[in-house]
Protein backbone atom coordinates (compact mmCIF):
# COMPACT_ATOMS: atom_id res chain seq x y z
CA UNK A 1 0.00 0.00 0.00
CA UNK A 2 1.79 2.97 -1.39
CA UNK A 3 -0.66 5.77 0.20
CA UNK A 4 1.02 7.23 3.27
CA UNK A 5 -2.82 8.95 4.20
CA UNK A 6 -6.38 9.73 3.11
CA UNK A 7 -8.01 13.07 3.66
CA UNK A 8 -11.65 12.81 4.35
CA UNK A 9 -13.40 16.26 3.38
CA UNK A 10 -16.09 16.44 5.50
CA UNK A 11 -18.59 19.40 4.56
CA UNK A 12 -21.62 20.59 7.05
CA UNK A 13 -24.51 22.31 5.50
CA UNK A 14 -26.97 23.76 7.78
CA UNK A 15 -28.95 26.91 7.99
CA UNK A 16 -31.64 27.67 10.85
CA UNK A 17 -35.50 27.16 9.81
CA UNK A 18 -36.12 30.68 8.06
CA UNK A 19 -40.19 30.84 7.80
CA UNK A 20 -42.09 33.78 7.72
CA UNK A 21 -45.04 33.76 5.29
CA UNK A 22 -46.00 37.22 6.78
CA UNK A 23 -43.84 38.64 4.30
CA UNK A 24 -43.38 38.85 0.74
CA UNK A 25 -39.72 38.12 1.75
CA UNK A 26 -37.57 38.83 5.07
CA UNK A 27 -34.78 40.08 5.25
CA UNK A 28 -33.19 36.25 7.33
CA UNK A 29 -34.47 34.71 4.15
CA UNK A 30 -31.64 36.03 2.58
CA UNK A 31 -29.18 33.77 4.24
CA UNK A 32 -30.81 30.66 2.58
CA UNK A 33 -31.20 32.90 -1.27
CA UNK A 34 -27.23 33.68 -0.83
CA UNK A 35 -26.10 30.02 0.65
CA UNK A 36 -28.43 28.59 -2.58
CA UNK A 37 -26.21 30.44 -5.26
CA UNK A 38 -23.15 31.02 -3.71
CA UNK A 39 -22.38 27.13 -2.62
CA UNK A 40 -24.65 24.20 -2.89
CA UNK A 41 -25.69 25.29 -6.22
CA UNK A 42 -22.09 26.29 -7.30
CA UNK A 43 -20.38 23.13 -5.17
CA UNK A 44 -23.01 20.80 -6.92
CA UNK A 45 -22.10 21.83 -10.27
CA UNK A 46 -18.08 21.24 -9.38
CA UNK A 47 -18.79 18.09 -8.11
CA UNK A 48 -20.78 17.20 -11.27
CA UNK A 49 -18.40 18.57 -13.70
CA UNK A 50 -15.47 15.94 -11.35
CA UNK A 51 -18.22 13.69 -11.60
CA UNK A 52 -15.90 10.91 -13.81
CA UNK A 53 -13.39 11.06 -11.08
CA UNK A 54 -13.31 9.71 -7.52
CA UNK A 55 -14.21 12.52 -5.91
CA UNK A 56 -15.08 10.96 -2.09
CA UNK A 57 -15.96 13.89 -0.37
CA UNK A 58 -18.63 13.81 2.48
CA UNK A 59 -21.52 16.28 3.23
CA UNK A 60 -23.97 16.68 5.66
CA UNK A 61 -27.89 18.46 5.57
CA UNK A 62 -29.11 19.47 9.09
CA UNK A 63 -32.73 18.62 8.82
CA UNK A 64 -34.09 22.34 9.05
CA UNK A 65 -32.22 22.91 6.01
CA UNK A 66 -33.46 19.39 4.36
CA UNK A 67 -37.06 20.92 5.58
CA UNK A 68 -36.16 24.27 3.38
CA UNK A 69 -34.82 22.82 0.16
CA UNK A 70 -37.66 20.33 0.09
CA UNK A 71 -40.36 22.46 0.02
CA UNK A 72 -42.34 24.40 -2.52
CA UNK A 73 -42.87 27.70 -0.49
CA UNK A 74 -38.87 27.88 -0.51
CA UNK A 75 -38.25 26.62 -4.14
CA UNK A 76 -40.52 29.16 -5.23
CA UNK A 77 -38.84 31.90 -3.23
CA UNK A 78 -35.06 30.74 -4.05
CA UNK A 79 -36.50 30.21 -8.31
CA UNK A 80 -37.55 34.40 -7.56
CA UNK A 81 -33.95 35.36 -6.08
CA UNK A 82 -32.00 33.41 -8.54
CA UNK A 83 -34.48 34.87 -11.39
CA UNK A 84 -33.54 38.70 -10.06
CA UNK A 85 -29.63 37.94 -9.69
CA UNK A 86 -29.59 37.13 -13.38
CA UNK A 87 -31.82 40.16 -14.30
CA UNK A 88 -28.82 42.45 -12.24
CA UNK A 89 -26.16 40.44 -13.96
CA UNK A 90 -27.74 41.46 -17.36
CA UNK A 91 -28.29 44.83 -16.13
CA UNK A 92 -24.79 45.16 -15.29
CA UNK A 93 -23.12 43.41 -18.00
CA UNK A 94 -24.67 46.44 -20.51
CA UNK A 95 -23.52 48.98 -17.56
CA UNK A 96 -19.40 47.76 -17.14
CA UNK A 97 -19.34 46.79 -21.25
CA UNK A 98 -16.96 49.56 -21.64
CA UNK A 99 -15.14 49.44 -17.91
CA UNK A 100 -12.85 47.62 -15.88
CA UNK A 101 -15.36 45.92 -14.20
CA UNK A 102 -16.69 44.24 -17.30
CA UNK A 103 -14.48 41.34 -16.74
CA UNK A 104 -15.66 40.46 -13.14
CA UNK A 105 -19.04 41.40 -13.80
CA UNK A 106 -19.20 38.96 -16.78
CA UNK A 107 -17.42 36.23 -14.62
CA UNK A 108 -19.76 36.15 -11.76
CA UNK A 109 -23.05 36.89 -14.17
CA UNK A 110 -22.05 33.81 -15.98
CA UNK A 111 -21.15 31.46 -12.92
CA UNK A 112 -24.67 32.94 -11.70
CA UNK A 113 -26.62 31.98 -15.17
CA UNK A 114 -25.04 28.42 -14.59
CA UNK A 115 -26.84 28.38 -10.99
CA UNK A 116 -29.87 29.08 -12.45
CA UNK A 117 -30.57 26.95 -15.21
CA UNK A 118 -29.33 23.62 -12.97
CA UNK A 119 -31.85 25.08 -10.04
CA UNK A 120 -34.67 25.13 -13.53
CA UNK A 121 -32.89 21.37 -14.68
CA UNK A 122 -33.68 20.07 -11.20
CA UNK A 123 -37.05 21.24 -10.94
CA UNK A 124 -35.86 23.38 -7.69
CA UNK A 125 -34.92 20.27 -6.40
CA UNK A 126 -31.33 20.47 -5.42
CA UNK A 127 -31.28 17.89 -2.94
CA UNK A 128 -31.93 15.39 -6.22
CA UNK A 129 -28.79 16.41 -7.53
CA UNK A 130 -26.51 15.63 -4.24
CA UNK A 131 -28.61 12.21 -4.15
CA UNK A 132 -27.67 11.23 -7.64
CA UNK A 133 -24.02 11.26 -7.18
CA UNK A 134 -24.12 9.68 -3.46
CA UNK A 135 -26.06 7.03 -5.73
CA UNK A 136 -23.30 6.74 -7.65
CA UNK A 137 -20.79 6.33 -5.21
CA UNK A 138 -19.02 9.82 -5.29
CA UNK A 139 -20.07 11.23 -2.53
CA UNK A 140 -21.23 10.63 0.96
CA UNK A 141 -24.29 12.30 2.43
CA UNK A 142 -25.02 12.69 6.38
CA UNK A 143 -27.65 14.08 8.37
CA UNK A 144 -27.67 16.35 11.72
CA UNK A 145 -29.59 17.02 14.37
CA UNK A 146 -33.11 17.80 13.15
CA UNK A 147 -33.11 21.30 14.52
CA UNK A 148 -29.89 21.55 15.55
CA UNK A 149 -29.61 21.76 19.27
CA UNK A 150 -26.53 21.46 21.06
CA UNK A 151 -26.44 17.65 22.22
CA UNK A 152 -24.60 17.53 25.22
CA UNK A 153 -27.40 19.76 27.00
CA UNK A 154 -29.94 17.35 26.59
CA UNK A 155 -28.56 14.74 28.39
CA UNK A 156 -29.12 15.69 32.01
CA UNK A 157 -33.03 15.39 32.54
CA UNK A 158 -35.91 12.86 31.30
CA UNK A 159 -37.64 14.78 29.61
CA UNK A 160 -34.56 17.07 27.63
CA UNK A 161 -33.06 12.87 27.00
CA UNK A 162 -36.52 11.79 25.38
CA UNK A 163 -36.51 15.63 23.13
CA UNK A 164 -32.98 14.66 22.38
CA UNK A 165 -33.85 10.78 21.18
CA UNK A 166 -36.60 12.96 19.17
CA UNK A 167 -33.76 14.90 17.38
CA UNK A 168 -31.84 12.30 16.42
CA UNK A 169 -34.75 9.61 15.61
CA UNK A 170 -36.48 12.22 12.97
CA UNK A 171 -32.91 13.25 11.42
CA UNK A 172 -32.38 9.52 10.30
CA UNK A 173 -35.62 9.19 9.68
CA UNK A 174 -36.74 12.22 7.21
CA UNK A 175 -32.85 11.49 5.94
CA UNK A 176 -34.45 8.35 4.69
CA UNK A 177 -37.60 10.33 3.07
CA UNK A 178 -35.58 12.25 1.59
CA UNK A 179 -32.89 10.02 0.00
CA UNK A 180 -34.07 6.49 -0.15
CA UNK A 181 -31.15 5.09 2.32
CA UNK A 182 -30.01 5.40 5.67
CA UNK A 183 -27.27 7.79 7.01
CA UNK A 184 -23.84 5.82 8.04
CA UNK A 185 -22.49 9.06 9.89
CA UNK A 186 -24.02 12.15 11.90
CA UNK A 187 -22.60 15.27 11.87
CA UNK A 188 -23.18 16.74 15.72
CA UNK A 189 -24.04 20.53 15.56
CA UNK A 190 -21.02 21.98 16.22
CA UNK A 191 -19.51 19.02 16.89
CA UNK A 192 -20.70 19.31 20.79
CA UNK A 193 -20.03 16.16 22.31
CA UNK A 194 -20.91 14.61 25.93
CA UNK A 195 -20.51 10.97 27.76
CA UNK A 196 -23.62 8.51 26.61
CA UNK A 197 -24.45 10.43 23.50
CA UNK A 198 -23.36 7.80 21.83
CA UNK A 199 -25.71 5.16 23.07
CA UNK A 200 -28.11 7.60 21.37
CA UNK A 201 -26.74 7.44 17.98
CA UNK A 202 -25.72 3.76 17.88
CA UNK A 203 -29.37 2.90 19.16
CA UNK A 204 -30.51 4.68 15.47
CA UNK A 205 -27.66 2.86 13.31
CA UNK A 206 -25.52 5.84 13.44
CA UNK A 207 -21.91 4.10 12.75
CA UNK A 208 -19.32 7.11 12.78
CA UNK A 209 -19.74 10.75 13.76
CA UNK A 210 -16.87 13.64 14.31
CA UNK A 211 -15.54 15.34 17.21
CA UNK A 212 -12.90 18.30 17.33
CA UNK A 213 -9.56 17.48 18.51
CA UNK A 214 -9.39 18.14 22.07
CA UNK A 215 -12.68 15.68 22.05
CA UNK A 216 -9.69 12.91 21.40
CA UNK A 217 -6.64 14.47 22.85
CA UNK A 218 -8.43 15.36 26.43
CA UNK A 219 -9.85 11.95 26.01
CA UNK A 220 -10.45 9.94 29.57
CA UNK A 221 -8.30 7.11 28.25
CA UNK A 222 -4.93 6.78 26.67
CA UNK A 223 -4.81 7.24 22.88
CA UNK A 224 -1.89 5.95 20.67
CA UNK A 225 -2.54 7.91 17.54
CA UNK A 226 -3.68 11.65 18.01
CA UNK A 227 -6.35 12.12 15.73
CA UNK A 228 -4.99 10.40 13.09
CA UNK A 229 -7.11 7.29 13.17
CA UNK A 230 -10.40 6.95 13.93
CA UNK A 231 -11.51 5.47 17.58
CA UNK A 232 -14.75 3.27 19.52
CA UNK A 233 -16.37 4.52 21.94
CA UNK A 234 -17.28 2.13 24.74
CA UNK A 235 -21.11 1.74 22.80
CA UNK A 236 -19.49 0.84 19.34
CA UNK A 237 -19.55 4.36 17.93
CA UNK A 238 -16.83 5.93 15.62
CA UNK A 239 -15.41 8.99 16.29
CA UNK A 240 -12.81 10.73 13.59
CA UNK A 241 -10.82 13.65 15.38
CA UNK A 242 -10.75 16.95 13.22
CA UNK A 243 -7.66 17.41 12.16
CA UNK A 244 -5.83 20.74 12.98
CA UNK A 245 -3.72 22.01 10.63
CA UNK A 246 -5.87 21.12 7.34
CA UNK A 247 -8.45 23.48 8.91
CA UNK A 248 -6.29 26.29 9.71
CA UNK A 249 -5.09 26.41 6.18
CA UNK A 250 -8.61 26.49 4.66
CA UNK A 251 -10.84 28.44 7.84
CA UNK A 252 -8.56 31.31 8.51
CA UNK A 253 -9.39 34.42 6.89
CA UNK A 254 -5.88 35.84 7.43
CA UNK A 255 -3.32 32.68 7.49
CA UNK A 256 -5.26 30.61 5.40
CA UNK A 257 -5.72 30.39 1.66
CA UNK A 258 -9.33 32.35 1.80
CA UNK A 259 -7.44 35.74 2.66
CA UNK A 260 -5.42 35.61 -0.33
CA UNK A 261 -4.88 39.14 -2.01
CA UNK A 262 -5.91 38.01 -5.35
CA UNK A 263 -9.30 36.47 -3.88
CA UNK A 264 -12.35 38.31 -4.08
CA UNK A 265 -13.35 40.61 -1.83
CA UNK A 266 -16.58 39.62 0.30
CA UNK A 267 -17.07 42.94 2.15
CA UNK A 268 -17.48 45.36 -1.02
CA UNK A 269 -20.82 44.72 -2.89
CA UNK A 270 -22.68 46.73 -5.93
CA UNK A 271 -25.56 46.48 -3.24
CA UNK A 272 -24.01 48.95 -1.43
CA UNK A 273 -21.88 50.69 -3.73
CA UNK A 274 -24.58 51.56 -6.71
CA UNK A 275 -26.79 54.79 -6.96
CA UNK A 276 -30.21 53.51 -5.11
CA UNK A 277 -32.22 54.31 -7.63
CA UNK A 278 -30.55 51.93 -10.07
CA UNK A 279 -29.88 49.09 -7.47
CA UNK A 280 -33.44 49.14 -5.50
CA UNK A 281 -35.49 46.46 -7.40
CA UNK A 282 -32.35 43.68 -6.35
CA UNK A 283 -32.06 44.47 -2.55
CA UNK A 284 -35.26 44.32 -0.14
CA UNK A 285 -38.21 45.58 -0.84
CA UNK A 286 -38.23 47.65 2.36
CA UNK A 287 -34.93 49.54 0.60
CA UNK A 288 -32.52 47.96 2.82
CA UNK A 289 -29.11 47.68 1.31
CA UNK A 290 -27.62 44.21 0.94
CA UNK A 291 -25.69 41.98 -0.81
CA UNK A 292 -26.30 41.06 -4.19
CA UNK A 293 -23.12 38.98 -5.04
CA UNK A 294 -22.04 41.43 -7.21
CA UNK A 295 -18.71 42.00 -5.83
CA UNK A 296 -15.94 43.38 -8.61
CA UNK A 297 -13.04 43.88 -6.12
CA UNK A 298 -10.54 41.71 -4.85
CA UNK A 299 -8.95 41.41 -0.84
CA UNK A 300 -5.72 43.32 -2.19
CA UNK A 301 -4.00 43.38 1.04
CA UNK A 302 -4.35 43.32 5.21
CA UNK A 303 -5.89 45.89 6.44
CA UNK A 304 -6.86 47.63 3.26
CA UNK A 305 -9.53 49.85 3.33
CA UNK A 306 -12.93 48.79 1.34
CA UNK A 307 -12.97 52.16 -0.81
CA UNK A 308 -9.05 51.47 -1.67
CA UNK A 309 -9.47 48.08 -2.93
CA UNK A 310 -8.27 46.90 -6.15
CA UNK A 311 -10.13 45.34 -9.37
CA UNK A 312 -10.81 41.79 -9.29
CA UNK A 313 -9.82 39.54 -11.87
CA UNK A 314 -11.12 36.30 -11.94
CA UNK A 315 -8.63 34.78 -14.09
CA UNK A 316 -5.75 35.40 -11.72
CA UNK A 317 -7.70 34.11 -8.67
CA UNK A 318 -8.85 31.03 -10.90
CA UNK A 319 -4.57 30.50 -11.10
CA UNK A 320 -4.30 30.93 -7.19
CA UNK A 321 -6.97 28.29 -6.29
CA UNK A 322 -4.98 25.79 -8.74
CA UNK A 323 -1.86 26.59 -6.54
CA UNK A 324 -3.36 26.59 -3.38
CA UNK A 325 -4.73 23.06 -4.21
CA UNK A 326 -1.85 21.96 -5.44
CA UNK A 327 0.12 23.40 -2.22
CA UNK A 328 -2.41 21.73 0.17
CA UNK A 329 -1.95 18.49 -1.32
CA UNK A 330 2.22 19.04 -0.45
CA UNK A 331 1.06 19.70 3.13
CA UNK A 332 -0.77 16.50 3.59
CA UNK A 333 1.56 14.77 1.94
CA UNK A 334 4.08 15.92 4.61
CA UNK A 335 2.27 15.62 7.50
CA UNK A 336 1.63 12.15 6.80
CA UNK A 337 5.21 11.33 6.11
CA UNK A 338 6.49 12.89 9.50
CA UNK A 339 3.06 11.32 11.38
CA UNK A 340 3.31 7.90 9.93
CA UNK A 341 6.62 7.40 10.70
CA UNK A 342 6.16 8.83 14.42
CA UNK A 343 4.00 6.65 15.11
CA UNK A 344 5.52 3.76 13.67
CA UNK A 345 1.88 2.85 11.50
CA UNK A 346 1.96 0.66 8.42
CA UNK A 347 -1.90 1.99 7.71
CA UNK A 348 -2.67 5.19 5.85
CA UNK A 349 -4.13 7.88 7.98
CA UNK A 350 -6.89 9.99 8.50
CA UNK A 351 -6.63 13.27 7.60
CA UNK A 352 -10.21 14.68 8.70
CA UNK A 353 -10.80 18.30 6.82
CA UNK A 354 -14.28 20.11 8.64
CA UNK A 355 -15.46 23.26 7.40
CA UNK A 356 -18.70 24.67 6.89
CA UNK A 357 -20.03 23.80 3.28
CA UNK A 358 -21.12 27.66 3.30
CA UNK A 359 -16.99 28.73 3.30
CA UNK A 360 -16.93 27.29 -0.12
CA UNK A 361 -18.24 29.67 -2.65
CA UNK A 362 -20.41 32.45 -0.58
CA UNK A 363 -17.36 33.29 2.15
CA UNK A 364 -14.64 32.54 0.08
CA UNK A 365 -15.81 33.14 -3.37
CA UNK A 366 -13.18 30.58 -4.99
CA UNK A 367 -13.53 27.54 -3.19
CA UNK A 368 -15.63 25.26 -4.85
CA UNK A 369 -12.54 25.51 -7.56
CA UNK A 370 -10.16 25.10 -5.27
CA UNK A 371 -12.16 21.58 -4.40
CA UNK A 372 -12.48 21.18 -7.75
CA UNK A 373 -8.35 21.20 -8.42
CA UNK A 374 -7.79 19.36 -5.26
CA UNK A 375 -9.85 16.83 -6.84
CA UNK A 376 -8.42 16.68 -10.68
CA UNK A 377 -4.90 16.67 -8.98
CA UNK A 378 -4.91 13.91 -7.00
CA UNK A 379 -6.91 11.56 -9.80
CA UNK A 380 -4.43 12.33 -12.16
CA UNK A 381 -1.51 11.94 -9.99
CA UNK A 382 -1.35 8.52 -9.02
CA UNK A 383 2.36 9.15 -7.69
CA UNK A 384 0.60 11.27 -4.82
CA UNK A 385 1.39 10.11 -1.31
CA UNK A 386 -2.57 10.85 -0.28
CA UNK A 387 -5.84 10.15 -1.63
CA UNK A 388 -9.67 10.88 -1.00
CA UNK A 389 -12.07 8.84 1.03
CA UNK A 390 -14.89 9.03 3.00
CA UNK A 391 -15.45 7.81 6.67
CA UNK A 392 -17.01 4.55 5.26
CA UNK A 393 -14.81 3.92 2.68
CA UNK A 394 -11.99 4.46 5.18
CA UNK A 395 -13.22 2.60 7.79
CA UNK A 396 -13.42 -0.54 5.19
CA UNK A 397 -9.91 -0.13 4.36
CA UNK A 398 -8.85 -0.21 8.03
CA UNK A 399 -11.78 -3.61 7.87
CA UNK A 400 -9.99 -5.36 4.53
CA UNK A 401 -6.25 -4.96 6.53
CA UNK A 402 -7.47 -6.16 9.73
CA UNK A 403 -6.70 -3.22 11.95
CA UNK A 404 -8.68 -3.22 15.62
CA UNK A 405 -9.83 0.67 16.13
CA UNK A 406 -8.72 1.55 19.84
CA UNK A 407 -11.02 2.69 22.48
CA UNK A 408 -11.69 5.91 23.54
CA UNK A 409 -13.32 7.80 26.03
CA UNK A 410 -14.11 11.34 24.64
CA UNK A 411 -13.69 14.31 26.54
CA UNK A 412 -16.49 16.65 26.29
CA UNK A 413 -15.93 19.10 23.20
CA UNK A 414 -17.19 21.35 20.48
CA UNK A 415 -15.32 23.49 17.85
CA UNK A 416 -16.81 26.75 19.22
CA UNK A 417 -15.12 29.17 20.36
CA UNK A 418 -12.42 28.03 23.12
CA UNK A 419 -13.44 24.38 22.63
CA UNK A 420 -16.31 24.11 24.87
CA UNK A 421 -20.32 25.60 25.24
CA UNK A 422 -19.53 29.07 25.61
CA UNK A 423 -20.72 30.45 22.33
CA UNK A 424 -24.25 28.88 23.37
CA UNK A 425 -24.31 28.94 27.20
CA UNK A 426 -23.68 32.53 28.89
CA UNK A 427 -24.76 35.30 30.68
CA UNK A 428 -26.43 37.04 27.28
CA UNK A 429 -29.08 33.71 26.60
CA UNK A 430 -28.96 31.84 29.82
CA UNK A 431 -32.42 32.70 30.35
CA UNK A 432 -33.32 30.53 27.43
CA UNK A 433 -32.80 27.35 28.78
CA UNK A 434 -35.07 27.77 32.19
CA UNK A 435 -38.52 27.82 29.61
CA UNK A 436 -36.50 24.93 27.52
CA UNK A 437 -36.44 22.72 30.36
CA UNK A 438 -39.85 23.19 32.29
CA UNK A 439 -41.82 23.52 29.05
CA UNK A 440 -40.43 20.54 28.24
CA UNK A 441 -41.04 18.92 31.11
CA UNK A 442 -44.62 19.88 30.81
CA UNK A 443 -45.11 18.94 27.19
CA UNK A 444 -43.06 15.38 27.62
CA UNK A 445 -46.21 14.89 30.47
CA UNK A 446 -48.98 16.36 29.04
CA UNK A 447 -48.02 13.60 26.04
CA UNK A 448 -48.03 10.90 28.27
CA UNK A 449 -50.96 11.28 30.23
CA UNK A 450 -53.50 13.82 27.39
CA UNK A 451 -51.26 12.21 23.71
CA UNK A 452 -54.80 10.78 22.42
CA UNK A 453 -56.25 13.96 21.98
CA UNK A 454 -55.81 17.55 20.71
CA UNK A 455 -53.09 16.21 18.04
CA UNK A 456 -52.72 18.93 16.18
CA UNK A 457 -51.83 21.21 19.02
CA UNK A 458 -49.32 18.45 20.13
CA UNK A 459 -47.80 17.63 16.78
CA UNK A 460 -47.18 22.16 16.76
CA UNK A 461 -46.29 22.16 20.37
CA UNK A 462 -43.41 19.91 19.67
CA UNK A 463 -42.26 21.77 16.67
CA UNK A 464 -42.07 24.73 19.03
CA UNK A 465 -40.44 22.96 21.90
CA UNK A 466 -37.90 21.62 18.65
CA UNK A 467 -37.19 24.83 17.23
CA UNK A 468 -36.86 26.61 20.73
CA UNK A 469 -33.64 24.36 21.18
CA UNK A 470 -32.03 25.41 18.24
CA UNK A 471 -28.16 26.48 18.31
CA UNK A 472 -28.98 28.94 16.41
CA UNK A 473 -30.71 31.58 18.15
CA UNK A 474 -28.31 31.83 21.34
CA UNK A 475 -25.50 31.32 18.80
CA UNK A 476 -26.46 35.05 17.04
CA UNK A 477 -27.27 36.82 20.29
CA UNK A 478 -23.90 35.94 21.86
CA UNK A 479 -21.98 36.60 18.59
CA UNK A 480 -23.64 40.17 17.96
CA UNK A 481 -25.15 39.09 14.04
CA UNK A 482 -28.55 39.99 14.15
CA UNK A 483 -29.33 39.62 18.25
CA UNK A 484 -32.66 41.00 18.00
CA UNK A 485 -33.52 38.51 15.21
CA UNK A 486 -31.79 35.38 17.98
CA UNK A 487 -33.57 36.54 21.01
CA UNK A 488 -37.18 37.42 18.83
CA UNK A 489 -37.00 33.92 17.72
CA UNK A 490 -37.05 32.04 20.36
CA UNK A 491 -39.57 34.16 22.52
CA UNK A 492 -41.19 33.62 19.62
CA UNK A 493 -41.23 28.96 19.86
CA UNK A 494 -41.79 29.44 23.45
CA UNK A 495 -44.45 32.02 23.74
CA UNK A 496 -46.65 30.20 20.96
CA UNK A 497 -45.43 26.33 23.13
CA UNK A 498 -46.43 28.20 26.51
CA UNK A 499 -50.03 28.97 24.63
CA UNK A 500 -50.80 25.98 23.14
CA UNK A 501 -50.14 23.85 26.60
CA UNK A 502 -52.32 26.32 27.85
CA UNK A 503 -55.03 25.56 25.18
CA UNK A 504 -54.68 21.96 25.94
CA UNK A 505 -54.85 22.13 29.79
CA UNK A 506 -57.57 24.25 29.99
CA UNK A 507 -59.67 22.63 27.10
CA UNK A 508 -59.91 26.21 25.47
CA UNK A 509 -62.44 25.88 22.85
CA UNK A 510 -61.78 29.31 21.87
CA UNK A 511 -58.11 28.96 21.31
CA UNK A 512 -57.19 29.19 17.71
CA UNK A 513 -53.77 27.29 16.71
CA UNK A 514 -52.08 28.98 14.51
CA UNK A 515 -51.07 27.46 11.13
CA UNK A 516 -47.83 25.46 12.41
CA UNK A 517 -45.13 24.62 10.19
CA UNK A 518 -44.55 21.26 11.85
CA UNK A 519 -45.49 19.54 8.63
CA UNK A 520 -42.30 20.65 6.93
CA UNK A 521 -40.39 18.38 9.63
CA UNK A 522 -42.86 15.71 9.77
CA UNK A 523 -43.33 15.91 13.55
CA UNK A 524 -46.27 13.30 14.36
CA UNK A 525 -46.89 13.31 18.16
CA UNK A 526 -48.10 9.51 17.65
CA UNK A 527 -44.42 8.44 16.39
CA UNK A 528 -43.21 10.21 19.35
CA UNK A 529 -45.25 7.89 21.77
CA UNK A 530 -44.42 4.70 19.76
CA UNK A 531 -40.79 5.01 19.77
CA UNK A 532 -39.20 7.43 22.06
CA UNK A 533 -41.92 6.83 25.12
CA UNK A 534 -42.37 3.40 24.61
Amino acid sequence: MNKKGFILFILHSHLPFIYHPEYNESLEERWLFEAVRNSYLPLLLALEEMKDYDISITISFSGTLLAMLTNDFFKERIHRDLTRTVKLGEKELERTKHSIFYKPAKFIYDNYLKVFNKFNELNGDILRGFKELALQNKIEIITSNLTHCISPFYLFEESNIKLLEYQIYKAVDNFYKYFGFEPKGMWLPECAYYEELDKLLVKYKIEYTFLEHHGILFSRSKIKYGTFLPYLTKNGLVVFGRDRESSKQVWSAKEGYPGDFFYREFYRDIGFDLDFEYIKDYIHESGTRGDTGYKYYRITGNDVELSRKEVYDPELALRKTLEHASNFIFNRERQCEYWQDKLKLNIPLAITAMYDTELFGHWWYEGPYFLKNIIKLINENPNYLVSLSTPSKYLNMLKQNNFKLGMIEPNSSSWGWKGYYEYWLNGSVDYMYRHININSQELVNLIKNNGNTNKELLNSALYEILQAQCSDWPFIVFTGQVSNYGHYRFKQHISNLINILNAIKNNDPNFVNYDSPYKFFNINVDEFKEHILK
